[in-house]
């Protein structure tokens, strides 16, 4: 496992949800505590579902709704913040450092 701050794509992050926002996949809207999310558009949701059924992508679908089944009411700061409870031990490693048993 490698501890990151957003995921393997940390570098490249901003500019994915810029193309994703242009491109009429994503929208932004109101987050809690006066931040911003990101939601799906119609189109977005239409792609997702597409995608879902090719050969390329099914079994990350299959893993998505696995995770979403388990943790879907959850923001991506009670996820950091369940991560961090469990394995404390990740908490002070640097960004892009290999975890290891």
């Amino acid at each position: 496992m490698i501890r990151y701050k957003y995921g393997p794509w940390d570098n490249r992050y901003y500019p994915v949800i810029g193309a994703l926002v242009g491109k009429g996949l994503l929208a932004y809207t109101r987050g809690g505590k006066g931040t911003v999310a990101l939601r799906p558009t119609p189109l977005g949701r239409k792609v997702v579902r597409e995608l879902a059924t090719s050969l390329a992508w099914g079994e990350v679908a299959m893993r998505c709704e696995a995770v979403a089944e388990h943790v879907g009411a959850y923001n991506g700061n009670r996820l950091k913040e369940l991560i961090y409870e469990r394995l404390p031990e990740i908490m002070d490693r640097p960004h892009r450092e290999a975890i290891r048993p």
